[in-house]
């Protein structure tokens, strides 16, 4: 039989017969090209993209995996298998926020397109939104986002294709007050710093003279911006980020108006100061969400003040020393023209802030450019629950699929009894009947079993049958017949599935077809591992396929124990002293007569103190405080351990090998419990019994927690993701939880104890 043109070659033949009818018209017409042209071009473009359409559905997931370096310094990796084509490699997808940081590395691997590159996020990532586009909307690909952050928190989940973004949760890890009052310092010193209108603030202060009027003026600012950012908290809202910088522009025009003036005329220099500082007070929220990546808390407000306010004292000391000694040239105007400079240019900002509606662009994505990306315009239909691995092969009598995976491989096999039927006995009756399907199905067992060879490491492994069905074949995969029905012989499907259990990851396999099946001259086989797919026909002359282990990440899962760990109570060494400066020249200040001096060294000494704080400090652990009744922080990120180990440990096939790893999290008399219940949960049925691998757990919420002999109990909501590899398709299950989960601390660590399954959601 001669093979079936493909659609490229058919493209071709008739873009040929196009330009042949063309030509002859043109020396007819006098009109070359005219008349084909059009066609032609669109002939063009789909012989371009067929290729694309024709491998959509075919590949196995993508992996995205993001890691926290040092705080605010992300590397994002992302793997892509070679089922995409260079130019419909995607790219991740990160908050505004982030920046990038260098070049990206692209590495051309044997099965995969590995991609890499840093992005600065001030702000974090909890919270946010990540995600990754593709630029060919029809070949996005299931992946597996993971994050993992210094804080010890690890994310992860699955974004199948069309679903967009997702949100990174809230962290679990106690926040980093010492480290989280230094952002917020430098966050409200590199505002004030990198903002003219703050420079056109300080320069005007210092026009006006002299030292103790300047530093009263920041001094009444600084306490606008207080009064303010308490007000602001204690109503529930503020100002724009605009408005706020408006108010400081005119602010700033107002005062450059006064220092024009002499210094007996000038009026209302302390009213101006403190309305201006309570006008960008009341924005200061919104002014800090860039630097500090979400909404600026009261807190964090209150210390980024002190991080401006130092910024203005120490602008203001050299501005009043440079003008100094500028003034004291002969016949020098320098201080009246940066007074009239800083008016016009503050009105002008004022105007500028007001017809732009803000006070701030805000940043482009720093996502990658990529060739082609531009033209992707919306997105897949939905979400899929399957993805097809292998090429399609409807015709094949036989098909091959070796399904490399930790602690086991699966050689499954489908077998058309219509095109073995002479191998088989079978006589002219067009149909099978239920009574004879049993010993079809045995003999095309028995001959699975004569006439594969699985080689593991280089010793051959004994095979295990797992079953076999007469299947229901259709484009989302191949599903066993749960009742036995008359089959069609010219259509009939046998499905055998065939388990060599290993002790890991093996480094190499092969399979081997020998002798090789009567009557068939090229079986299609395909070897599906957790990261690349590859396929190959095998006929007698070369009747083996072997793999390697190329796999960037071990796939073997691992389960740790969940410390039970006390509160601790960070002590920033370098800030006490800082701290101690501060609070003596402030008692200082209020006490004597002249209170300016001290008081201005005391802001100093407290902003520098916050910004040392995280160089050298310890954290001291409470008495008693350990195994006590967390907080919900603290039982979502207990159960974000412990909920993980016990579905790696259902990825072991063997039950000694199960339970071993489950008693890591799970307490003796919970074990069996959890291990039958969590396995059900895992498998397909539908898909004969095959058991999911799992790729994520996400837990949303613990909530109600309640102290429970030694120790809590907590109703806690997660999802649990998972995939399978079935007859040459990746199939995606999803389940959702809503559990009162029992917690106690045995030897220090933390252990479940009892799972009330009050709802169990299958979402996909």
């Amino acid at each position: 039989m001669r093979p079936l043109p493909t659609a490229r070659t058919l493209l071709k033949r008739r873009l040929s017969r196009s330009v042949a009818g063309a030509r002859g018209r043109s020396g007819r017409s006098g009109r070359p090209f005219a008349s084909w042209l059009p066609v032609a071009a669109l002939a063009v473009g789909i012989a371009v993209l067929a290729p694309l359409t024709l491998q959509a559905d075919v590949g196995p997931p993508a992996h995205m995996q993001v890691t926290e370096k040092s705080p605010g310094l992300f590397t994002v990796q992302w793997r892509v298998p070679k089922a995409l084509p260079a130019r419909a490699v995607p790219a991740p997808t990160l908050p505004e926020t982030c920046r990038p940081v260098g070049d990206r590395s692209v590495v051309d691997q044997p099965g995969a397109w590995l991609l890499s590159r840093d992005w600065r996020c001030e702000g974090g990532l909890a919270g946010h939104e990540l995600g990754i586009l593709y630029p060919f909307p029809d070949l996005s690909l299931t992946t597996v986002v993971r994050v993992d952050l210094l804080s010890g928190d690890r994310f992860a989940h699955v974004l199948s294709p069309g679903e967009g973004a997702w949100r990174v949760p809230e962290g679990t890890a106690p926040p980093d007050r010492v480290r989280g009052a230094q952002r917020a310092v430098l966050s409200g010193a590199a505002h004030a710093a990198g903002s003219w209108i703050h420079i056109a603030f300080v320069l005007i202060l210092a026009i006006l003279g002299g030292f103790a009027l300047p530093m009263r003026l920041v001094t009444l600012f600084t306490g606008g911006q207080l009064a303010a950012v308490l007000l602001a908290s204690a109503l529930g809202t503020g100002l724009p980020a605009g408005p706020a910088e408006i108010g400081l522009a005119l602010g700033v025009v107002l005062l450059a108006r006064e220092s024009l003036r002499s210094p007996g005329e000038r009026q209302s220099l302390s009213a101006l100061a403190a309305a201006a500082g309570l006008v960008h007070g009341l924005g200061l929220a919104a002014l800090l969400a860039e630097d500090l990546g979400v909404e600026a808390g009261l807190g964090s407000q209150l210390v980024a003040v002190l991080g401006m306010d130092a910024v203005h004292i120490v602008g203001v000391g050299l501005s009043v020393f440079i003008l100094g000694r500028i003034a004291r040239l002969p016949g020098s105007r320098m201080p009246g023209r940066l007074a009239y400079a800083a008016g016009i240019a503050g009105m002008a900002f004022a105007f500028s802030v007001a017809a732009a509606g803000q006070g701030a662009n805000a940043p482009e994505a720093g996502a990658d450019s990529i060739p082609g990306q531009e033209s992707a315009t919306g997105a897949a239909t939905g979400p899929a629950a399957s993805q097809r691995l292998a090429p399609s092969s409807p015709d094949a009598t036989i098909q091959s699929f070796l399904a490399v995976e930790p602690f086991e491989i699966r050689h499954e096999v489908m077998l058309r009894v219509g095109g073995l039927s002479a191998v088989l006995g079978l006589g002219s009756e067009p149909v099978l009947d239920i009574e004879s399907q049993g010993s079809v199905a045995d003999s095309l067992v028995r001959m699975v079993f004569r006439s594969t060879t699985v080689i593991v490491d280089g010793a051959a492994v004994d095979p295990l049958l797992r079953r076999a069905d007469f299947m229901t074949v259709d484009p989302t995969g191949a599903l066993p017949r749960t009742n036995p029905v008359p089959e069609d012989v010219a259509t009939a499907v046998v499905g055998v599935v065939v388990a060599y259990p290993t002790p890991g990851m093996p480094e190499e396999v092969r399979l081997a077809w020998d002798p090789f099946p009567e009557t068939v001259t090229i079986v299609p086989a395909t070897v599906i591992d957790p990261e690349n797919t590859s396929s190959t026909l095998l006929s007698p002359p070369a009747a083996s396929v072997v793999w390697e282990n190329a796999l960037i990440e071990d796939p073997i899962p691992s389960v740790s124990a969940v410390a039970v760990e006390p509160t601790r109570i960070p002590i920033p060494w370098l800030s006490l002293p800082l701290i101690l400066l501060a609070g003596v020249l402030l008692v200082k200040g209020l006490r004597g007569d002249r209170p300016g001096p001290s008081i201005v060294v005391a802001r100093m000494a407290l902003a520098a103190a916050l910004v040392v704080g995280p160089v050298v400090q310890s954290a001291v652990a409470v008495p008693c405080s350990a195994g006590r009744v967390p907080s919900e922080r603290q039982a979502r990120r207990i159960l974000s351990g412990l909920l993980p180990n016990v579905y790696r440990a259902l990825e072991y096939r063997q039950e000694e090998a199960i339970y071993d790893r489950l008693a890591v999290s799970v307490t003796g008399e919970t074990l069996t419990a959890v291990y039958l219940e969590q396995r059900r949960a895992l498998e397909m049925e539908e898909r004969g019994g095959a058991q999911a691998r799992v790729e994520t757990v996400e837990v949303q919420q613990a909530s109600d927690i309640v102290r429970s002999d030694a120790g809590f109990s907590a109703r806690g909501q997660w999802t649990v993701g998972g995939m399978v590899t079935h007859f040459g398709h990746r199939h995606f299950r999803q389940n959702r939880y809503d559990a009162r989960v029992g917690i106690v601390p045995v030897e220090g660590t933390w252990k479940i104890r009892s799972i009330e399954v009050l709802e169990q959601e299958r979402l996909r």
